[in-house]
């Protein structure tokens, strides 16, 4: 049992614990108006030093008792957005209330190594300290660059998390390039590899020229236009049109009797004429009947192009009815090309430059946009441009990483088969294996994950989880070359020499010393989301005898629970980035689901409803909400960042129009509560600072309610365990049913239907519906009416029958209090802390720590069997005294 004594120092009274001989200091601070600041202040450290967010270690508990989560990793490169901070809260008070039901809550974090963010990022200090590109610097330099920046700045992710109170096992903190969790991601590509699900072929891809890398079709933005739009895009010193179909007209070469001398072709892309190879119409269009066979003259090049029909790609309503053929840019006109057996010329290389070829070699090395104008200019000068009309309603692909425009190139890729993988996972969610909540969700789920494509996972950088494969050939000899998945060079050797057909083999052998063997690692990294995916594995299901996380799953518990973690919680933006990729890449080795439940909160926006980004400065760092920030330092911040001197301008301009005066300090716990409160918004979560000013203003009306009620309660001179004889329950101690009244009996009804509603709601994930129910009662039921109710009491005559009166208020608002602090606390951690442990000391009690004590499930039992029927149900019925 734990000791207490007590030590003033200043204006801070620090009460201490000793638990098995440790003595631990709880910073209970005295002071009287609310300041977040002090009030938040040391919590966090006494809660680690006594090992609170570990998981409890008893060999009795089953895996009813126990409880583990995931953090879903934020990017090591920058810091916690708003929607990180809704993540946090969410995982929190899910981690706390299942704590005070005394579970084992082992709850992990961890960061992601950010392929794509981490390596811009440290391009571009790289540029602005000692102007040196990557390629300048050489691979394995920038990559002891990239650790080194790591080093300096991967701990700001924690130190803000650690404000926001998140009560994770930081013992168990990973991050997604370490030793163990590489080794997993390596021997899991290999599985793979060698299982026949993964191949290397190559298609179409959406290509970021900025990025230098292939992206996911999940990753690219649509952004619809209506017609005409001007878009800021990375590269371009002016803003670029779209939405717009530009008139060329193509010369007939030797048209057919009656057949008109020239066509007309309309195309939002000009700029790819110089891969144009042929052009196509419907056959179904009587129109240009007869001139399938004929060839038409490239207005630039020269050269005579085929005209085909093609029923697939052509639409006969849209435009003119005829279409160019740009293969080596275009997916649909690259499936038209391979069906009617039409060469491919690529016009963009990876820079989205224009290529140094032959047959355009005046255009080399101009850029895409800059190439639009030339072609153009060169279309009038041969009288053939006719013009230009809105294309009407239509998309733009746009990187969501980069903001650049996507370019579609043909390029070899590695591949997972997900046919396969996709119908387990959605098998598993339609049948009750992982519970989608919302449930909406599942419907979306099935129809994505019925029409899943295959999934690229190569990309073009240096930094994150090389590829494990190589390139073995063999010289002049007439063997194939051989793509392996292996862990080293001469595993390669021997699985690619193992893979030669018997006579390739004997042709190895014929040549003898000719054979110049070469072994050639490729260049390429994973998709971030591909080391992601194996995450529940790696922490939950690692085999440190046997140095794997890949064998299905034998731990008791988890086979107990069905899943490798009882809950993710994240956004719904990345339902299919990361939940769907964990149910897929999971299921396949671990022979369970990742989790028992995904829950899934909406995105958060500005109060415009407006997605947050750096160019329109409307991005909100949690931190500046608790911490307070001035207008100045906040758009300081910006220019530390990478933004281009346009984005900063912009960005500039709109923090100053959207926060003039910059943010109040508002605290952690009035963050928390507002975003929880949020959760109720299930589409999107407009975010306004006027909405967290209102939940400071609640804990100010707590702070100040426990201030009152504390006040009266020391002028009683008793604690409530000694209030009165009639002592039945240590939550109301000091209650005589006799002596209450309406107003006492109503407010323990109303205490008794708020937790009613409040487990309910914590037990389906409605936080918000939970956090209103607290708020509510607070405000109405004990502020609003039955305090001001009882100052008769409590001001009042203090003679035999008063003191009585005074006694069973103060007993009534100390239980009451209690119960209020301890449901608030997966919400608000901090201010119900402090404030129950000042309780704990005017009763006299032993002092322990909220997130410690069994307490919610206790009190509705309490609550439930006593109070409702014993002292509220009785009288009415019984015809017990009641006093009015």
């Amino acid at each position: 049992m734990p000791h207490r004594t007590t030590a003033a120092t200043g204006t801070t009274k620090h009460w201490r614990i000793t638990i098995k001989r440790r003595e631990y200091v709880a910073p209970v601070h005295a002071f009287e108006k609310y300041c977040p600041e002090t009030v938040e202040s040391d919590w966090y450290e006494w809660w680690q030093k006594l090992g609170l967010f570990m998981p409890k270690q008893s060999k009795n508990m089953d895996a009813d008792d126990k409880f583990t989560m995931l953090l879903p990793p934020p990017n090591v490169t920058g810091v916690l957005h708003i929607g990180h901070a809704l993540t946090l809260s969410i995982q929190d008070a899910i981690a706390r209330w299942n704590r005070m039901h005394g579970k084992s809550v082992n709850w992990v974090p961890g960061t992601d190594h950010a392929g794509i963010s981490m390596q811009s990022v440290v391009e571009k200090k790289l540029w602005r300290d000692s102007k040196q590109s990557r390629h300048e610097m050489g691979r394995e330099q920038f990559s002891r660059e990239a650790w080194k920046w790591l080093q300096v700045h991967g701990s700001r992710i924690k130190e803000q998390t650690v404000r926001l109170g998140a009560s994770l096992n930081w013992e168990e903190e990973y991050f997604t390039m370490d030793s163990q969790h590489s080794q997993v991601v390596r021997e899991a590509f290999i599985r793979l590899y060698d299982a026949g699900l993964i191949y290397r072929d190559t298609k179409m891809v959406n290509w970021s020229c900025t990025l230098q890398s292939v992206i996911s079709d999940i990753e690219v933005d649509k952004i619809p236009t209506e017609g005409q739009t001007l878009l800021d895009i990375p590269g371009s010193d002016t803003r670029v049109e779209f939405g717009v179909l530009h008139a060329i007209e193509f010369p007939i070469i030797d048209p057919p009797f009656g057949k008109p001398h020239s066509v007309r072709v309309e195309t939002t892309r000009p700029e790819t004429m110089l891969g144009d190879v042929a052009l196509a119409f419907n056959p179904s269009d009587t129109r240009y009947s007869g001139l399938d066979g004929c060839t038409a003259m490239h207005p630039i090049l020269k050269q005579a192009i085929p005209i085909v029909c093609d029923d697939v790609l052509v639409d006969p309503e849209f435009g003119t009815g005829v279409v160019k053929v740009t293969p080596a840019h275009d997916e649909s006109d690259y499936a038209c090309a391979q069906r009617h057996n039409l060469p491919i010329v690529q016009v963009f290389g990876t820079d989205g430059t224009i290529v140094n070829d032959s047959r355009f070699i005046d255009y080399a090395g101009i850029g895409r946009w800059k190439a639009r104008k030339t072609i153009i200019d060169a279309l009038l000068a041969e009288g053939v441009y006719q013009g230009k009309r809105d294309a009407g309603p239509s998309f733009i692909p746009r990187c969501s990483r980069s903001g650049d425009i996507i370019e579609p190139m043909l390029m070899p890729q590695w591949y997972i088969r997900c046919r396969e993988l996709a119908r387990q996972a959605d098998e598993l969610v339609q049948s009750g294996g992982i519970c989608l909540v919302p449930d909406q969700q599942r419907a979306i789920w099935h129809s994505w994950m019925s029409n899943m494509e295959d999934w690229c996972v190569s990309r073009q950088l240096w930094w994150g989880h090389r590829i494990p494969t190589y390139l073995v050939s063999w010289g002049k000899c007439t063997v194939r070359e051989v793509w392996v998945a292996a862990a080293s060079k001469d595993e390669a050797r021997i699985k690619a020499f193992n893979s030669l057909s018997a006579a390739e083999k004997a042709r190895l052998k014929e040549a003898g010393g000719a054979v110049i063997e070469t072994v050639m690692e490729d260049e390429d990294v994973l998709d971030t989301w591909f080391s992601a995916g194996l995450l529940p594995l790696t922490v939950f299901n690692f085999d440190k005898e046997k140095g794997t996380a890949l064998s299905a799953a034998r731990d008791a518990e988890i086979i107990r629970r069905g899943a490798l973690s009882s809950v993710v919680e994240t956004g719904q933006d990345i339902l299919f980035f990361w939940i769907a990729r964990m149910a897929m890449l999971c299921t396949y080795f671990g022979q369970v689901p990742p989790f028992a439940t995904a829950l899934l909160h909406p995105m958060v926006r500005d109060m415009q409803g407006r997605k947050m980004s750096k160019s329109l400065g409307n991005i909100i760092n949690p931190m500046d909400i608790i911490d307070g920030a001035e207008l100045s330092r906040l758009q300081q911040t910006l220019r530390e960042g990478y933004l281009s001197k346009g984005e900063l301008e912009r960005s500039t301009r709109e923090l100053k129009k959207l926060y003039p005066t910059g943010f109040q300090k508002f605290g952690a716990d009035a963050l928390r509560f507002t975003l929880l409160l949020y959760t109720q918004q299930t589409q999107q979560i407009n975010m306004s600072v006027d909405a967290v000013r209102a939940s400071y203003h609640f804990c100010n009306k707590l702070w100040n309610t426990f201030r009152f009620v504390h006040m009266h309660a020391a002028k009683l001179g008793l604690s409530a365990a000694q209030a009165a004889p009639n002592v039945r329950h240590e939550l109301f101690t000091g209650i005589d049913e006799t002596q209450m009244t309406v107003f006492d009996r109503a407010l323990l009804s109303r205490l008794h239907g708020m937790l009613k509603t409040y487990q309910r709601a914590m037990a389906t994930y409605r936080f918000a519906v939970a956090a209103e129910a607290v708020r509510d009662f607070t405000h109405g039921d004990l502020c609003d009416r039955y305090i001001e109710v009882s100052k008769l009491a409590l001001f009042g005559k203090k003679d035999a029958t008063g003191q009585v009166m005074w006694g069973l208020s103060i007993a009534i608002l100390l239980g009451t209090l209690d119960i209020v602090l301890r449901s608030l606390h997966p919400f608000m951690p901090f201010l119900s802390e402090v404030r129950t442990h000042i309780l704990a000391r005017l009763a006299n009690k032993e002092q322990r720590p909220i997130a410690n004590v069994y307490c919610i499930r206790y009190f509705v039992v309490a609550i439930n069997m006593h109070y409702i029927f014993c002292i509220v149900c009785q009288p009415f019925y019984s015809g017990g005294r009641m006093r009015a």
